[in-house]
């Protein structure tokens, strides 16, 4: 378990589900994305694969969720996806919460703990260029942006989708 001035930020269970589908399934909190959103049988998949994961002798992904101190609410997940020495960061909230500083609160966290309990050297992230508030997380975490892919294409829900893929990355001092 990790935490922040106002969050706690552990392992994903079961007992996340209904927080997880209240932004995990809204099509505005994952527009911009391509794994999300998910449907409620999809969420249940998620989470059962991300314990799998997380529960191997030598995780490659791990799904963390954040967790307000003051209610305990689950407001959003991070996922850390490991390769090697370097890690992919990527993240979901719910946006009844978006502006608040939470996210980025969080992520500086989970990088923290990349680079300092499992020995990342690299952490990248991307996004689309028209999620704004996403590289906005990656700038305050001091992760800077090293390539702007123009016509990306990607599947997103068996669809292929074309869009401007941001990557940003911030590298262990």
């Amino acid at each position: 378990m990790l935490e922040t001035e106002r969050l706690i930020i552990r392992p994903i269970n079961e007992m996340d589900f209904k927080d997880i589908c209240q932004y995990g399934c809204d099509e505005e909190t994952g527009q911009y994305m391509i794994y999300w959103p998910k449907s409620k049988e999809q969420i249940k998949v998620f989470i059962n694969d991300c314990i799998t994961s997380m529960g191997s002798e030598y995780p490659t992904w791990y799904e963390y969720v954040m967790q307000l101190k003051s209610t305990l609410k689950v407001i959003g997940n991070i996922t850390l996806e490991i390769k090697k020495l370097e890690a992919e960061i990527g993240w979901i909230s719910n946006k009844k919460y978006w502006n608040n500083g939470y996210m980025s609160e969080a992520v500086n966290r989970v990088i923290s703990f990349a680079f300092n309990d499992l020995s990342m050297c690299k952490i990248m992230a991307t996004c689309t260029d028209k999620n704004i508030a996403s590289y906005k997380v990656m700038e305050k975490c001091n992760m800077k942006r090293i390539s702007e892919e123009n016509n990306h294409k990607s599947i997103r829900q068996g669809i292929e989708v074309t869009y401007n893929k941001l990557t940003y990355c911030i590298s262990r001092k």
